[in-house]
């Protein structure tokens, strides 16, 4: 989803185990150690009409009198999954960004409810495609990302939760099999671009650990490869911007990025001899050269890129160009 109000410019979750990224097994065990893992919570019963939280829009995301913005955003959260757009967009996603990114109006606690609630919904129905239950996971997981990028400005997570919720987006990117950008009836999914915003907001934290960058990158570089399609929806560039959080880090370790770069070339060259056209092998080498050409662009407008991430644009530009 596209919208002017994403915190994801406001400073200007199997393949994995395939690929070497972080084992489902480890993963699901991450998540049950910080309980992350629960059955889905039931929704707040809707108690307001559409044009309630149309009001609240209106009005520049005023708080009504008499409530409570938690409460709201939890009520809200019944809609994630609705095939409404302006229900799911406007309301439950623009109205959560405001009240807790740019407010600040949530208390740690009401945080750590709203936590639980969305990263159990990554679990409803996954392994589906073509049903309307990824809305739900989708824009959960667009909210959750609302949380992270909160969490760099205004630590609430404690060490654990925020290994549990970084496990939780890269298994959930793993398990997703509903790659779908746009359909005309429910208007944005985009689930593979929401995932991309949540884990880039977890690559610039100060809690993520230098192991986790080969997780993260391996994760992305799965999910390019195992899509089945090729993407047409901006869910390449998202993902780059992510692989960009982690290049502007002080401690950014490049070798995950570098091994992807030879690994990349030398399967375009196989691709390229052999005797028989592998269409999916070529769709799996597309979404990656799409990918890693749109980091080389960020990389290239970078004012003061550290050492490490100019080895990785020059590498880049050998695999895309040479």
């Amino acid at each position: 989803m596209y919208s002017a109000i994403r915190p994801a410019d406001a400073d200007a979750g199997s393949q994995g185990s395939q690929r070497g990224g972080t084992p489902v097994v480890a993963l699901t065990l991450m998540l049950v150690l910080v309980g992350l893992e629960a059955s889905p919570a039931p929704a707040a019963p809707a108690r307001h009409a559409h044009a309630f939280w149309k009001g609240i829009v209106d009005h520049g995301y005023a708080v009504p009198a008499g409530e409570s913005p938690a409460a709201l955003i939890e009520e809200l959260s019944g809609y994630l999954g609705s095939p409404d757009r302006q229900l799911r967009d406007d309301f439950a996603y623009a109205i959560p960004v405001h009240w807790i990114y740019f407010d600040k109006r949530l208390a740690p606690g009401e945080l750590q409810a709203l936590l639980q609630l969305w990263s159990a919904n990554l679990e409803v129905g996954l392994g589906e495609t073509g049903t309307d239950t990824v809305l739900l996971r989708s824009f959960s997981t667009l909210d959750l990302s609302i949380l992270a990028a909160l969490d760099n400005e205004r630590p609430f997570l404690t060490d654990a939760e925020f290994q549990g919720l970084l496990a939780l987006g890269l298994r959930y990117l793993a398990k997703e099999r509903d790659v779908r950008g746009y359909d005309e009836r429910v208007g944005w999914i985009h689930a593979t671009a929401h995932t991309a915003d949540l884990l880039k907001f977890l690559s610039r934290n100060t809690k993520l650990k230098s192991t986790d960058q080969k997780w993260i990158i391996e994760g992305i570089a799965a999910k390019l490869e195992g899509a089945g399609s090729v993407f047409t929806h901006g869910e390449d560039e998202r993902l780059a911007r992510a692989l960009l959080s982690l290049a502007r880090r002080p401690d950014f370790d490049p070798s995950s990025l570098l091994a992807w770069c030879r690994r990349l070339k030398a399967a375009e060259t196989s691709l390229l001899d052999a005797p028989v056209f592998d269409h999916d092998r070529f769709i799996a080498l597309q979404n990656e050269k799409n990918s890693l050409k749109s980091l080389a662009v960020l990389l290239s407008a970078e004012k003061d890129p550290s050492a490490a991430a100019r080895e990785v644009a020059t590498s880049l530009l050998a695999v895309l160009v040479g």
